[in-house]
């Protein structure tokens, strides 16, 4: 088998033995989001560098969605006020690819996305999406560093 096949293997291994382990267990994590931070961590190239900048943005997106919420409850308002101010919590994730280990956005958008997808509007909740996505990446990962440990055994 080449790199490519062994990863896809050790992913849907790693993949199959967290919702089984979640299932079991009771955990309240979400299996899609980790999915999300899964592909956002092959996105950012794998490695200890993907993982660092997957997880650090994605955990900002979910942050920048819960101050969004806090926004929007303090000073109240409808439809527009919550679509302007989801518009400027955008603007925000672009704007903070400024800073080197908030660059990528793609993450970013996804833990907004997997935020928003969740109802985050506590720090708990916050908290849990943010579990998820940091298995989700570190699940990858692991994927990366067993193929290459299968890799190497075979050569």
């Amino acid at each position: 088998m080449n790199t490519v096949t062994v990863r896809a293997v050790m992913v849907g291994v790693l993949i199959a033995v967290w919702a089984w382990a979640a299932d079991v267990a009771r955990l309240h994590v979400s299996l899609w989001a980790g999915v999300i931070a899964l592909g956002c961590y092959f996105a950012a190239g794998g490695g200890t560098s993907g993982l660092q900048k997957t997880v650090v943005a994605a955990l900002s997106g979910v942050l920048w969605v819960l101050l969004a919420h806090a926004v929007r409850v303090a000073i109240g308002g409808g439809g527009v006020v919550a679509a302007l101010i989801l518009g400027a919590t955008a603007c925000a994730l672009v704007l903070q690819a400024r800073l080197p280990f908030l660059s990528f956005t793609a993450a970013a958008f996804g833990g907004a996305g997997v935020a928003l997808g969740l109802g985050v509007d506590t720090v708990n909740e916050a908290i849990r999406a943010g579990v998820a996505l940091a298995v989700g990446a570190v699940l990858g990962f692991a994927a990366d560093r067993l193929a290459g440990m299968v890799g190497a055994r075979r050569a």
